[in-house]
């Protein structure tokens, strides 16, 4: 492997590579444990706004007639 490639220091010989997470838990920083419940709350939250705007916009092509056509500047 190349002294100064992009893959330097990733894996251990014969291992996996340790990023991220694994790297903190080595050091003896883990992560907080507000964390998981804060991020996977966001998540959830922003799936769910999703779905619900298209939701809407199908509700609404729907209900208006107007909004079936495509914008080809004929009316």
């Amino acid at each position: 492997m190349l002294e100064n490639g992009s893959l330097r220091n990733c894996c251990d010989p014969g291992g996996r590579g340790r990023f991220g997470l694994a790297e903190r838990e080595a050091a003896g920083a883990p992560r907080p444990a507000w964390v998981v419940p804060v991020l996977s709350s966001v998540l959830i939250f922003t799936t769910v706004v999703d779905i619900l705007g298209n939701l809407l916009v199908i509700v609404s092509v729907f209900k208006n007639r107007k909004l079936r056509n495509s914008a080809d500047g004929t009316d």
